[in-house]
């Protein structure tokens, strides 16, 4: 059977199923075999869907209609991927040949119901939310038919898993639940869209929200992203060791989808997580809004890539107080704002935990002067930030814009910039300048801040990476630079921060190898 028939195939029994489930009032029951067979039949039930249908299941009749060529689908075609279990032709003479009129028929209706079993079981539908301790395992593939909450229970999910999500859905792990994705190097867990390679996009599905009890500064925090009035989103309290569980070694694409107007998930939301949540070796790609978003909390980061954000490849909010060292950030030249976009509390610019993370060892790549233009770095509202041993290149609008109480903020040592290196940007290669009604920090003079000599950063004309690190399917992060060219400084004492990244940027200069090799991707669709 061609890929497109066994597609077609699958994405109708999942109709029917539905269907049956009552996801089409006046549709009571489809038969499937008609349903094959029969293209007019066929296109009944696709049409008295798309007019009743819930939006769900609009969407799969469309997502139907666009491989459906209008001809019958046969059973041998069905079965045709299972040859080994196939019945076989009786011997001429046999007893099973004489009595072939009537052993036939009910062979190959035993076969159409093999092969349907076979499509159901490649895949494991998750249609319920998880309320007790649940292991997704290695060799499987799970499709999220909707939003999936874990409530009160730790989700566990093995090495090589494929978790799809169809659209309209998400993983939430509410307050007080964990979930524990842990894949290798060699063998990444990857959510992605239920859509097949090259008609993924994104926004297809929702993407992984983490919600904990550490503290935030914002009163009955609820994440955004939900259905208004679902109370499973509220997350927050005095927990500083709060854990949200573990994400090691794993991909997120194409998430993001708008719940409703100017409200919208992320590639990953993490929500009041605290200091024993494990976020590393996390790709986010493609996704529809943020590619990372943190809300309060002091969750940690550590060899992150945010390829292709439709919005912000980092934000935070609320008070987040985390540690980051190694990532990677790559804007695509057809979407996306800031690299990083941090904020305290919009309300109250003092509100207390202060947002005020720390970053070593990151690369920011631009798109240069590309359709979408965009900025490095912005930090307003109250946030603090301490940004040191960074590549910022190639971004057409300015490198750097704190906006508020910017002064008070770097006079009070809540904002710090330096032993940074800035390369190939716009407005000769710092900032824009602001003035009259463009001026949103009170005068401050962020050029003059980030060239004191006590700042230690470095300027270039001329880019520091390989064209290579703008190729949005195959990039490489390296640095043209040699270890002496950098001004770097030596990361702090921890059981976090990695000493040794005596180099600016997040890849090692010198090394054959990076922590990115064998489980990050970046695939167009």
């Amino acid at each position: 059977m061609s890929g497109d028939s066994s597609l077609l195939v699958e994405k109708l029994w999942r109709l029917k199923r539905r269907i049956d489930k009552g996801a089409c009032p006046g549709v009571e029951f489809v038969h499937l075999n008609t349903l094959l067979r029969e293209p007019n039949y066929r296109a009944d039930v696709l049409r008295r869907v798309e007019s009743a249908g819930t939006p769900e299941l609009k969407a799969l009749a469309r997502e139907i209609r666009e491989v459906d060529s209008g001809e019958p689908l046969m059973a041998r075609e069905v079965t045709s991927r299972l040859a080994s279990s196939a019945p076989q032709a009786p011997k001429r003479g046999s007893w099973l040949w004489r009595n072939r009129v009537i052993l036939l028929p009910v062979m190959a209706v035993c076969a159409l119901a093999a092969g349907f079993t076979a499509f159901e079981n490649r895949a494991v539908r998750v249609d319920a939310d998880i309320t007790a301790d649940t292991t997704w395992s290695s060799g499987s593939r799970y499709i999220l038919e909707k939003t999936i909450y874990v409530e009160n229970a730790s989700l566990t999910i093995e090495p090589g898993v494929v978790v799809e999500g169809e659209s309209g859905s998400a993983l939430v792990v509410t307050a007080d639940a964990k979930l524990f994705v842990r894949g290798r190097a060699d063998s990444p867990v990857v959510f992605t869209s239920a859509k097949p390679e090259g008609a993924r996009a994104r926004g297809d599905w929702g993407g992984v929200v983490l919600l904990g009890r550490a503290p935030v500064n914002e009163p009955n925090a609820s994440i955004e992203g939900l259905p208004e009035g679902e109370t499973r989103g509220g997350f927050g309290g005095s927990d500083v060791n709060d854990s949200c569980g573990v994400i090691e070694y794993a991909r997120i694409e194409f998430a993001g989808f708008e719940v409703y107007k100017d409200n919208e998930l992320n590639g990953l939301t993490l929500g009041g997580c605290g200091k024993h949540t494990i976020v590393r070796n996390v790709q986010v790609h493609r996704a529809l809004d943020d590619g990372i978003e943190i809300f309060g909390g002091n969750v940690d980061l550590k060899n992150i890539v945010v390829s292709g954000a439709g919005d912000d490849s980092i934000d935070w909010d609320w008070g987040w107080n985390g540690n980051v060292q190694f990532a990677v950030v790559q804007q695509h030249p057809d979407a996306g704002d800031n690299a990083f976009e941090g904020d305290n509390n919009g309300r109250d610019h003092e509100a207390q935990p202060r947002s005020e993370p720390t970053f070593y060892n990151v690369t920011l790549v631009g798109a240069g002067n590309s359709p979408k233009k965009h900025r490095g770095i912005v930090v307003r509202e109250g946030s603090g930030a301490h940004f040191h041993n960074m590549i910022i290149d190639s971004y057409a609008i300015e490198a750097l814009d704190v906006r508020d109480e910017a002064l008070s903020m770097v006079n009070r040592g809540y904002l710090t910039f330096s032993n940074n290196l800035l390369a190939n940007l716009g407005h000769l290669g710092r900032v824009a300048r602001e003035q009259g009604e463009d001026d949103d920090d009170f005068g401050f003079d962020e050029q003059a801040w980030m060239e004191r000599a006590a700042n230690n950063n470095v300027f270039r004309v001329d880019t520091a990476l390989f064209p290579g690190a703008r190729d949005v399917v195959r990039p490489t992060f390296m640095p043209r630079l040699q270890l002496k060219q950098m001004h770097a400084k030596r990361p702090p004492q921890s059981e976090f921060f990695d000493e040794s990244a005596h180099f600016v940027g997040a890849i090692n200069p010198v090394s054959s190898v990076t922590w990115m090799d064998g489980w990050t991707a970046f695939p167009e669709s």
